[in-house]
C-alpha cells in the first residue's frame, strides 16, 4: 500500500474511532440505569480501542516506510561519498609520489606476548592490540 494511501486511511480510522467514542458516550449519558448503560459502554470502548489502535498503526506503519526510504537516500550517499573520498585519496598519493604504506597484521601464532620480546607500544594496532608490521607496497 502506497505510503499517502496508508496515512489517509490511518487518519480516517483514527476519526472513526472517535465517532465511535462520541457515540458510545452520547448512548450512555442518555440511560439513566447502569444496566442500560453498560451495552453502550462495552462496545464503544471495544470499537473505538480497535480502530484507534488500526489507524495508529497504520500512521506508524507510513512513518517507518518514509524512514526507511530516507536511511536507504543516506546510505547511498555516503557510499558515493566515500568513494569519491578514496578517488581523491589515490590520485593525492599518485600525485605527491610517495609509495603507499601498507599495515598488515601478524598471525595469531606470532602474537604472543611473553612480556620479554622487546616490542615498541607504537607497533600495536590502537583498536585490537595485535602487533603490526608496516611494509611499502610494490
Amino acid at each position: 500500500m502506497n505510503g499517502r494511501i496508508r496515512v489517509w486511511f490511518g487518519v480516517a480510522l483514527i476519526g472513526a474511532g472517535i465517532t465511535v467514542a462520541i457515540v458510545g458516550y452520547l448512548g450512555v449519558s442518555a440511560e439513566t440505569e447502569v444496566a442500560f448503560q453498560l451495552p453502550y459502554f462495552a462496545s464503544a470502548a471495544v470499537g473505538s480501542l480497535l480502530l484507534l489502535g488500526l489507524g495508529g498503526a497504520m500512521l506508524v506503519s507510513a512513518q517507518l516506510e518514509r524512514d526507511t526510504e530516507r536511511i536507504e537516500d543516506v546510505v547511498e550517499a555516503v557510499r558515493a561519498l566515500s568513494a569519491e573520498v578514496a578517488r581523491l585519496s589515490d590520485e593525492l598519493i599518485e600525485r605527491r609520489g610517495r609509495a603507499r604504506m601498507r599495515v598488515v597484521a601478524q598471525d595469531d601464532r606470532d602474537d604472543r606476548d611473553d612480556g620479554d620480546d622487546g616490542d615498541d607500544p607504537r607497533s600495536r594496532h590502537p583498536a585490537n592490540g595485535k602487533r603490526v608490521r608496516v611494509r611499502r607496497a610494490n
